[in-house]
């Protein structure tokens, strides 16, 4: 697991690209949540179907999203992500998207999550089988290398 969980790979469709010629930048954001949904669901038992069992679930807080490269209609593409951190109500996953073609990540993504009981509105910590598998993979995530991006603050360098 050298490189934490990989999605499935897609190709962007036509209909997600814009004026530019390449993929919007709202369809990479959707594409991350797509994949991470899955990833949340199949690895840590947080995702759609611990919502439709339990009543509560994932609510991002925050995202942080650096666009390094380009993705065309029909290019392949996969996400990678990282469990970074976690508590008994928050995650903080770290995506890279990757174009397959060439290997190169052409976006990542960073992002706090809380879970929410859907019934109050309010945070609520995680059940303690939820929260044994989130302390296990941030383990297993500990010392895999985090994409350069995570972590720097938003705004203009000037020289």
């Amino acid at each position: 697991m050298s490189h934490g969980i990989t999605s499935d790979t897609r190709r962007v469709p036509e209909a997600w690209i814009d004026y530019n010629g390449h993929m919007n930048l709202a369809y990479y954001v959707m594409a991350f949540d797509e994949a991470l949904d899955a990833i949340l669901d199949d690895e840590l038992g947080v995702g759609p179907s611990y919502v439709k069992s339990s009543n509560a679930g994932p609510f991002a807080l925050q995202n942080h999203v650096h666009y390094l490269g380009e993705l065309l209609a029909g290019d392949a593409f996969f996400c990678r992500f990282l469990l970074l951190d976690a508590d008994a109500k928050r995650l903080h996953v770290a995506g890279s998207m990757i174009r397959a073609e060439d290997d190169a990540t052409v976006c990542v993504m960073e992002q706090v999550l809380i879970n929410v009981n859907h019934a109050t509105r309010r945070s609520a910590p995680y059940p303690p089988e939820i929260e044994a598998r989130i302390t296990a993979l941030a383990a297993a995530h500990a010392h895999i290398a985090r994409p350069a991006q995570i972590g720097r603050p938003i705004g203009l360098r000037h020289r």
